[in-house]
């Protein structure tokens, strides 16, 4: 792509995202029709201890949903948002599973015909408690508060309220998602997962009851003590006419690890309604918040790239978290944000391939499947915000980059076209992953090369290579072969012009072409208008993103390989 090309579809974007955030204080057209179960009057006073928690700066109303008069409570709350300004609901189930039968009786009320007799207004039905990692992390503390050698345990998650054993199967299946999410902090020495029919809070009933005990039975017989956790919203009308009451005269029968927690109370709760919430919000500019993350370095290393950022920090909610993904300093910078107003945030992360630290920077965030634990001796344990989150960057072969470092060769060139400039890059340890670095500086060789012929300053060649620089082996071949690219673009009246391919200054070049004759600029991408351009497209790219936008095609900075989260609230 041309730079005039490029220029257009940054004017583009910039005009689709005027469009998205126009109006940037309708928040209130949207409201969130919180719906949960009926669970009895203490359950149902912790479901409305986390919304009042929640509800503030959002238009909400909370319904819960009953047997008898759902429709009169549903039509209630909806009149509510209508009279606060709302020209959308969103309705936001606080129920386990979609598996779950009261979450199918409300869901009909929603959908299709029903849902007119309700309201005229647009309705979207967002997702359950079980596609959130938050949810996850409430088992996290369950477990922390009765685990004493996981390896001697067996960990047996309890939910209520399905209809038939098709719906059970699906509910033990969400139960097992949310406890794979935590599979690199706990290795149990056994799993189970049940699901208990409509009314097991009931004495009467007996449905699951049974594959309950049965459960208990084999964990014992593998000389394995069950840890039991009712990871549901549960019938909790007060201690004793609780499903937790129920669950105790059993599992003491089994000298199981249990103390009858559920979901609730917990803050996790106000803090799923705000993720999801933000995440049906319009973003903008001013409460989005930008995690600007380079590698790292000394100080002046850091501050160079700081004050490559300046001209930005008018405009856009910038923190700073250097860093190769470490969750702690990410956190920083996430609360930093949150307290300046941000309703959802996007880590940048300024490196050279957009699967640097991609993984752990996700885990930090909460994006993936909590499979990644991490550097050795690091956290794993994801951020607790009500923020939406999305990370991206590297810059790759962004045509910014390619001009950024054009200029660098221009700056200590004198006759381009007896001058040959030869680009390096830090390359990997991995042939595949190094290909892909190559083929990156070759695009970046390709667009110099067009761009200098515009500006009519043609150059003799210009020329890449990767030093594999961490690897002592696979570097003293590379650094063999670059030492004679420099020495042959040194002959008959040439010069080399060695050009570092990195984010800022850096690179150990002046040592291993140590003797050689060429010219070096070593300061990489940033500071640079270009740099602040790179930045600030990211920053487009994640308004976009959060808006559910598609940037126009074409853009050129996109990576093939882009971190893609739907902005749809699971999180």
């Amino acid at each position: 792509m041309n730079f005039t090309k490029y220029m257009l579809t940054l004017t583009a974007l910039l005009c689709l995202i005027a469009s998205l955030t126009a109006g940037q204080n309708k928040d209130h057209e949207t409201g969130f029709l919180v719906l949960a179960p009926d669970r009895g009057f203490l359950g149902n006073e912790e479901i409305r201890e986390a919304f009042e928690e929640y509800r503030t700066g959002f238009n909400t109303a909370l319904v819960v949903v009953t047997r008898e008069e759902t429709a009169r409570f549903l039509k209630e709350g909806i009149s509510f948002l209508e009279q606060k300004g709302a020209k959308k609901i969103v309705a936001i189930p606080m129920f386990l599973s979609e598996h779950q039968s009261s979450y199918q009786y409300a869901e009909r009320f929603l959908t299709g015909s029903e849902a007119a007799k309700l309201t005229a207004l647009p309705v979207v039905l967002a997702e359950t408690m079980s596609h959130s990692y938050l949810t996850s992390e409430v088992l996290a503390d369950r477990i922390g508060a009765l685990s004493a050698n996981p390896a001697l345990e067996a960990l047996v998650l309890i939910a209520q309220g399905v209809a038939n054993p098709d719906d059970a199967t699906k509910l033990a299946d969400d139960l097992r998602q949310l406890r794979t999410r935590l599979s690199s902090r706990y290795s149990f020495g056994g799993y189970a997962e049940v699901a208990l029919l409509d009314g097991s809070q009931s004495p009467s009933s007996q449905s699951g009851w049974t594959q309950f005990e049965e459960v208990l039975k084999n964990a014992q017989a593998k000389n394995l003590k069950p840890l039991v956790v009712p990871l549901d919203l549960s019938w909790k009308a007060d201690g004793m006419m609780s499903l937790a009451f129920r669950l105790q005269r059993v599992v003491r029968q089994y000298n199981a690890l249990y103390d009858g927690a559920d979901l609730t109370p917990h803050p996790n709760l106000a803090l799923w309604l705000k993720k999801q919430s933000n995440s049906q919000l319009p973003i903008t500019a001013e409460n989005l918040g930008i995690i600007f993350m380079p590698h790292g370095s000394n100080y002046n290393w850091n501050r160079t790239m700081m004050d490559a950022v300046e001209p930005l920090l008018s405009k856009y909610k910038i923190e700073h978290a250097f860093s190769m993904g470490d969750a702690d300093i990410i956190e920083r910078a996430v609360r930093k944000l949150e307290q300046r107003g941000a309703r959802a945030i996007s880590v940048v992360r300024v490196f050279s391939m957009e699967s640097s630290f991609k993984d752990v920077t996700e885990q930090a965030l909460g994006l993936n499947d909590g499979a990644h634990a991490g550097y050795e001796g690091m956290s794993s344990t994801p951020i607790r915000s009500g923020c939406a989150f999305y990370t991206l960057g590297g810059v790759e072969a962004s045509p910014l980059f390619a001009e950024a470092l054009l200029d660098r060769a221009l700056e200590v060139s004198k006759d381009p076209k007896k001058e040959t400039i030869i680009l390096l890059a830090h390359g990997t340890e991995s042939e595949e992953a190094n290909r892909r670095w190559e083929n990156n500086l070759s695009a970046l060789t390709s667009h110099m090369s067009l761009v200098a012929k515009l500006k009519g300053k043609p150059f003799k060649q210009i020329l890449s290579a990767t030093w594999r620089e961490d690897w002592p082996e696979l570097r003293e071949k590379a650094i063999e072969n670059i030492r004679s690219m420099v020495k042959t673009a040194s002959e008959d009246g040439g010069t080399a012009i060695v050009i570092p391919a990195r984010t800022t200054r850096g690179g150990r070049e002046e040592e291993w072409l140590k003797g050689l004759k060429y010219v070096y600029n070593g300061n990489g991408f940033a500071p640079h208008k270009l740099f602040v351009r790179w930045v600030e497209e990211q920053i487009l790219l994640s308004l976009a993103h959060f808006n559910n936008a598609e940037p126009p095609a074409g853009i050129v900075s996109t990576p093939a390989n882009a971190t893609q989260h739907k902005h749809t609230g699971k999180q």
